[in-house]
């Protein structure tokens, strides 16, 4: 096996296990870098980046909607939109296990070469 292939598997799977020491940002900088040199790496860079980007933007999604709901709340007295929070928190929780599950899997098989 050449150095490069080593270098692609090595850098593809640190993409994915970034998720537990810097996501979004590891995956983005490899993505970047590799785009034009390397098109095995940057998708496996890019594919990281995408599954550590979505729980960032229902965290978002989540303080805008309560944000809203708070002001809204304000209005009109209403205290009944706490189900929104629940669903929303317990939604993001699902979420983000699954893609850290599978961002930990993908790492393994791309260090093994199956990927």
């Amino acid at each position: 096996m050449n150095e490069q292939a080593l270098t692609t598997r090595f850098m593809g799977g640190l993409s994915y296990l970034s998720i537990m020491f810097l996501p979004v940002l590891f995956p983005l900088i490899v993505w970047i870098v590799a785009r034009s040199d390397n098109p095995n790496l940057a998708s496996h860079a890019r594919m990281a980046f995408w599954t550590q980007l979505v729980p960032l933007i229902m965290v978002l999604v989540l303080l805008l909607g309560y944000g809203i709901l708070g002001v809204a709340n304000m209005i009109s007295l209403n205290a009944s939109s706490s189900w929104f929070v629940v669903l929303w928190i317990t939604l993001l929780c699902l979420v983000s296990l699954v893609l850290y599950i599978y961002n930990i899997a993908m790492a393994v098989l791309v260090f093994l070469g199956r990927r």
